[in-house]
């Protein structure tokens, strides 16, 4: 037998070089690998973080932009990082004037105690106050925050929104006021506001969270302190968290539209978002 064997009948294998090379390259290959697919997943953890960060703004500033264009006409005041309305609950039309039926307009040369409602009938609930003419003017009974805050009338009796303490009914066309009331002056569109009390979105960045406070007495001077009464015992929710910074603004365009302008930003791992929302106002007694 041949001792010299063919080279297809040996037995072939690598070598200790061959396989610390193949091990080598095989690590640098992972290495690149897994920073590539690292960074793509650190960048869809970011993208996905900072998109969450501006669902989280955009929704909150929503809710606000809703909830100041349902205010009573002029009542937005902004004071630092505080912003207060009084919401509408319900509206309607009073009856300015009699026609050949039995009609009761509301009389604004004197105190009345009930006048008829033209269209659909607003459903009145128990504490809520009614509000005709508001204007920005900061002069007792035709601002709707001057000597409204204990219910309070002035010794002439004037004013645009009824005492906290009137009671308040309807029945058929008719709103019936617990006892004689004088409104300051008539409203260019004949409507009415029914309203129960205040409401603020108050920012704090040290906490980092918009709060609503809603729910409590109308003030003649604006809240902002949440640790003492009215805020202290309002109704609270949280609005957004995360909040870094935010500014509120306001600026009258004319008569009757204002700008409401709101910066928020948010920031949470790492990551900031900006955003900037400009609400149009309308402020049509």
């Amino acid at each position: 037998m041949n001792p010299r064997q063919p080279a297809a009948d040996r037995i072939s294998g690598f070598t200790l070089v061959e396989l610390v090379i193949v091990i080598a390259i095989t690590g640098v290959v992972a290495v690149l690998a897994s920073t590539l697919v690292g960074r793509q997943m650190e960048g869809y953890v970011d993208t996905s973080r900072r998109a969450t960060l501006v669902a989280r703004a955009d929704g909150a500033l929503r809710q606000m932009a809703r909830e100041l264009r349902n205010a009573v006409p002029y009542s937005i005041r902004i004071s630092g990082n505080a912003i207060e309305r009084i919401p509408i609950e319900t509206f309607g039309r009073y009856r300015r004037f009699s026609g050949a039926l039995a009609e009761d307009p509301l009389d604004f040369s004197g105190v009345d105690a009930q006048f008829d409602v033209i269209g659909p009938l607003p459903a009145l609930a128990a504490g809520q106050r009614l509000v005709i003419g508001n204007t920005p003017a900061a002069a007792s009974g035709f601002n709707v925050y001057q000597n409204a805050s204990d219910g309070s009338v002035l010794p002439a009796g004037a004013h645009v929104i009824t005492p906290a303490s009137m009671t308040l009914s309807i029945s058929g066309p008719t709103v019936t006021l617990g006892s004689g009331f004088q409104f300051s002056q008539d409203s260019v569109a004949s409507r009415f506001f029914a309203v129960s009390g205040a409401a603020s979105y108050i920012c704090n960045p040290g906490t980092g969270q918009i709060n609503r406070y809603a729910s409590y007495g109308i003030q003649s001077s604006q809240p902002v302190a949440t640790g003492a009464a009215p805020l202290s015992t309002a109704s609270t929710a949280l609005l957004v968290d995360s909040v870094s910074s935010c500014s509120f603004g306001y600026t009258a365009l004319d008569l009757i539209h204002g700008l409401v302008t709101i910066q928020l930003q948010l920031s949470e791992g790492g990551e900031t978002i900006s955003l900037v929302r400009v609400i149009q106002v309308e402020n049509r007694p």
